[in-house]
């Protein structure tokens, strides 16, 4: 599965987490493929770094190495080209109102 990791931090450990995120996302735990890495502009600082998994555990290591530095959000995504997101959307959406009685 792909997950987009959104990081914040405080602006004042600027060098800090500049220095381990580098170092983490540039020699990822087994189990981790780094997809993309970006950095959030403006008068917040933060990261959006799209990783590839399939195991739950690699992601907790993965954002361990973050602990009292940066404050993820992670969040599962997919490629939404050729139509893949809206089949995504439309069984979720058949599955909920099915549970629901719609």
């Amino acid at each position: 599965m792909l997950f987009a990791l959104l990081g914040k931090y405080n602006p004042m450990m600027l060098k800090t987490v500049m220095t381990r995120e580098n170092e983490v996302f540039s020699n990822p735990p087994d189990g981790i493929e780094v997809i993309a890495r970006y950095a959030m502009v403006g008068e917040r600082g933060g990261f959006i770094n799209i990783v590839k998994t399939s195991s739950a555990e690699s992601l907790g290591t993965l954002i361990s190495h973050f602990v009292g530095l940066i404050q993820f959000d992670v969040i599962p995504v997919i490629d939404s080209s050729g139509g893949k997101a809206e089949k995504v959307v439309k069984e979720v959406l058949e599955c909920t109102s099915k549970n629901e009685g719609y």
